[in-house]
């Protein structure tokens, strides 16, 4: 018997970005009967394991903003209390001017994340509120951006928001930190 395994962008493209940990192992689990979690990190440290488990969400990008070159579309999910961690993924094509659309065979794709622990992610979807009408819950949440050094919510929150800080740049040493118990 030939083995056969597949696994989705989103979650290759984290668990690639994750293995810049030093010592850190990415392990995925090949059962889909553990809901909320696609990775764990791991690292032996002084003799003992230490895990982190990461969710992974994913968007493609949509270029159909005046103001954004790129939007990513998530809808409102449940946060899972099993995982630590939660990726958004966007993947985008790379486009040479701001006013160019067309997607052709030669574009070059890259991928933008975003990285929240479980209280953050818990209190992002309690303020997901619609613009016209901010006491109610809205069901998705989108994301845009010129550029990978910033991005802004611009659904899900009565005002556009500066989500940078959040950025799997500016995200991994706290990842680290965790799952060497310093958090």
């Amino acid at each position: 018997m030939e083995p056969k395994f597949t696994i989705q962008y989103g979650e290759y493209a984290v668990a690639q970005y994750l293995s810049k940990i030093k010592g850190a192992s990415i392990f995925i689990p090949l059962s889909a009967q553990e809901k909320g979690i696609d990775l764990l990190i791991y690292k032996f440290i002084n003799g003992n394991n230490k895990v982190q488990t990461v969710q992974v969400k994913m968007s493609g990008s949509y270029n159909i903003d005046k103001k954004y070159q790129n939007r990513l579309w998530f809808n409102r999910f449940e946060v899972q209390d099993n995982a630590d961690w939660f990726i958004l993924v966007g993947i985008y094509p790379q486009f040479s001017s701001k006013y160019e659309s067309k997607v052709s065979d030669i574009a070059k794709w890259d991928e933008i994340m975003l990285v929240f622990t479980k209280d953050e992610m818990k209190q992002f979807m309690s303020e997901l509120k619609q613009k016209k009408t901010p006491d109610k819950p809205d069901t998705k949440f989108y994301f845009g951006f010129n550029d990978k050094t910033k991005i802004f919510r611009t659904r899900g929150y009565p005002q556009e928001r500066d989500m940078s800080e959040y950025l799997i740049e500016k995200r991994l040493i706290d990842i680290e930190k965790a799952l060497e118990g310093e958090n």
